[in-house]
């Protein structure tokens, strides 16, 4: 199928088709398109990542992992393949160590995703391998307390955002953003403007169970996972709101 549409020009990305595209990385961004949702906003008291997740029956909940750690100050919110994600995670937290023995300083949000970038893009400038099919928004409060977010696509480049959205539905909840973001908002407004972007994108009923927020606040530049208990008490005065 994919051989019609690219017409032989789909089978590497080494390959550019007549019109100067590149199909396998095309469908790369395509396999962030149909991932699920994810969520950061940076305001003045620091940083929040919130995504979706999705969870199949009879599925632990806690085993999918949308947000991960990659150093205290740095968290990570992905959206497309799992798999490549983890992968570059890895490669994340190997330069946020490789960083502290060279200079003796926490690694800047930025060197984490220009490092992440260029692994991606080794894999969209040589045959015999696919891209990565994963995007990913980088958050930190770096050693000189400014906050800091920024998004890699999977071809190799990032871009520093205020507020950020990948996955699907992004058009829809890129217009929430825009109308409801404001760079002086609290952690807590941050989450719930989030959250509102988020309902935005999907008809799902959100519990605690499917969705994830981290947040990193200025304060104490450490990266911090919200509770069940702290997530459903974001997710549940928009309900009781409805029923009224």
């Amino acid at each position: 199928m994919f051989g019609i549409s690219g017409q032989g020009y789909d089978m590497s990305t080494s390959i550019f088709s007549p019109d100067g595209r590149i199909f396998a990385a095309e469908y790369a961004k395509k396999a962030v398109e149909l991932g699920e949702t994810s969520i950061g906003i940076l305001v003045d008291e620091g940083v929040i990542l919130l995504a979706e997740k999705r969870v199949q029956p009879l599925q632990e909940p806690d085993s999918v992992e949308k947000i991960s750690k990659v150093d205290d100050h740095v968290g990570v919110a992905t959206a497309g393949l799992m798999a490549d994600a983890r992968k570059l995670i890895y490669e994340a937290r190997i330069k946020a160590q490789s960083y502290w023995l060279t200079y003796e300083e926490p690694v800047p949000g930025e060197a984490v995703a220009e490092h992440i970038c260029d692994k991606k893009a080794e894999f969209t400038q040589g045959g015999g391998a696919r891209p990565y099919g994963v995007a990913m928004i980088i958050g930190s409060v770096d050693h000189d307390n400014k906050p800091r977010l920024f998004v890699t696509d999977p071809v190799g480049t990032y871009w520093g955002f205020l507020a950020a959205i990948i996955g699907k539905g992004t058009a829809r909840a890129g217009e929430y953003l825009e109308k409801h973001y404001a760079r002086n908002k609290s952690l807590s407004e941050a989450i719930e403007i989030a959250l509102g972007a988020l309902r935005e994108a999907s008809d799902t009923d959100f519990t605690a169970d499917n969705v994830e927020i981290a947040k990193i606040p200025l304060d104490t530049r450490k990266f911090q996972k919200l509770t069940r208990t702290e997530i459903e008490g974001f997710i549940k005065p928009p309900k009781s709101s409805k029923k009224e």
